[in-house]
């Protein structure tokens, strides 16, 4: 079975209750966004829990947002911040092309199926308007790519990967903000652009 499928059958409600005490208590990303004065309309976030940011971001920035979560739980406990959160993952997300101008993965993309990478991939950048940014917190891993067990269910592995660098496989993609948070977690920004640099219109 795959990762996303246990997760959306069992381990995303589990994680939500192992978590919820703790939830909203450090915030790179929001911190990110406000170095790089922002000022989003419309934020996706993919991996939000109960959408606790994503209600902080909407109050600060009076701007439309959207989380999807593997975890029921934590969607339906986001109805008490008033934050739609769909039961979803970030290789399937049943949204329209090119409706928001921030996306961030918050803290999911180390358990997703390397199978789905490619996937999540082309998803978030479908969903990611031109000029937006897309925000990845995860593993500070350094120039390492590995796996290890994930320790509250069998059958899963962790993978730190620098996720960045699949988006910034694309020409379209750049780099505008990188900072690692404490010893093993980082947040990387990147901006979407429909344009080379210094190449000819």
């Amino acid at each position: 079975m795959k990762q996303c499928q246990v997760f959306i059958d069992s381990e995303g409600d589990r994680w939500f209750e192992r978590n919820k005490a703790r939830l909203g208590a450090h915030d790179p990303v929001s911190k990110a966004m406000k170095e790089l004065r922002m000022k989003p309309k419309s934020v996706l976030e993919i991996g939000c829990s109960n959408g606790w940011r994503l209600a902080a971001l909407r109050d600060e920035y009076g701007c439309e947002v959207m989380g999807l979560d593997p975890s029921n739980a934590a969607s339906e406990d986001a109805r008490k911040g008033k934050v739609t959160v769909w039961t979803a993952t970030a290789a399937a997300m049943p949204l329209r092309s090119h409706q928001y101008d921030v996306v961030i993965y918050g803290w999911c993309l180390y358990l997703t199926d390397p199978d789905d990478w490619f996937r999540i991939v082309t998803e978030g950048d479908r969903v990611l308007k031109d000029h937006g940014y897309l925000i990845i917190h995860d593993f500070n891993t350094g120039n390492q790519a590995f796996k290890k067990p994930y320790e509250h269910a069998d059958g899963i592995y962790s993978y730190h990967v620098q996720w960045s660098k699949l988006w910034l496989a694309h020409p379209w993609y750049a780099r505008v903000y990188g900072k690692q948070e404490g010893f093993d977690e980082s947040v990387t920004v990147l901006r979407k652009t429909t344009f080379i640099p210094g190449m000819a219109a």
